[in-house]
């Protein structure tokens, strides 16, 4: 038998050789896992839940092989765009939950093979759950603008970008369902060849041409759907410069801007 640890003092027993004990449900498993990632410095907090998550917390607390789980945690994290090394430690935070001395290397490998499969996977540029493009597109998207400014049209000053912020504290579940939503009715409203991107799991971002009709529509979505799914939205305008604008992209998932 593994040794009992408590894990962060909430008086929860794991045992490492079982995995969990039967009376910790997935759910809680899956809320202490958050907890551990978070104290280690994952950031930010909504952007850790993805169904590969559960999918995890299911094998573990069944007790099955999570070798294949394993495989799509890794794809589903490289995919948001997360780092190998923050894929390995949220990984690793599992296993400290579970009261593993360090994790099995067979799943480690599995996890570092699925990342490297979702890194090199053609779908990158699209999010499986949403629909909505990825940061990484959105970010290509961004320098194509500034480059066009630079041959002279002033593309950041015609763009902007609307934000679309869901409250904070929001169920795992519950939040996908109305991040989902949410894009449906974001592509209703933006269909100019506009982009529009799950940044986090609470932040869309549409970037989008410069209208007079701009405000008009930020205010549809604010009394529409956003109110209906407790969200917040605003739009702002491109800043100057490339750099500033992806500095801008890393830090709209903090509380959202007055707009």
């Amino acid at each position: 038998m593994g040794e009992r640890t408590d894990t962060d003092g909430m008086g929860i027993d794991v045992e490492g050789s079982e995995l969990v004990e039967r009376i910790i449900s997935s759910r809680r498993l899956r809320e202490l896992w958050c907890l551990r990632s978070r104290a280690s410095g994952w950031d930010p907090p909504d952007d850790w839940w993805t169904p590969a998550v559960e999918s995890l917390c299911t094998a573990a607390f069944e007790e099955t092989d999570m070798s294949a789980a394993c495989v799509r945690f890794g794809q589903a994290r490289a995919r948001s765009g997360v780092s190998i090394g923050t894929t390995l430690a949220d990984f690793t935070a599992l296993g400290e939950v579970l009261g593993w001395s360090a994790p099995p290397l067979a799943l480690m490998t599995a996890v570092a093979e699925g990342w490297v499969d979702g890194g090199r996977s053609r779908d990158d540029c699209q999010d499986p759950l949403t629909g909505l493009t990825t940061p990484a597109y959105l970010r290509t998207r961004l320098a194509e603008v500034y480059r066009t400014a630079a041959k002279g049209a002033p593309a950041p000053a015609d763009h902007a970008l609307v934000v679309v912020a869901l409250a904070a504290g929001i169920d795992p579940w519950r939040r996908t369902a109305r991040l989902i939503v949410l894009g449906h009715e974001l592509r209703r409203f933006f269909t100019g060849g506009e982009t529009i991107t799950l940044l986090t799991r609470s932040r869309i971002a549409v970037l989008t041409r410069r209208s007079a009709g701009l405000d008009t529509s930020v205010r549809r979505l604010r009394e529409g759907p956003c109110r209906g799914h407790e969200a917040e939205v605003w739009s702002t305008v491109l800043p100057d410069e490339l750099d500033q604008a992806l500095t801008f992209l890393s830090e709209v998932g903090k509380p959202p801007m007055s707009g």
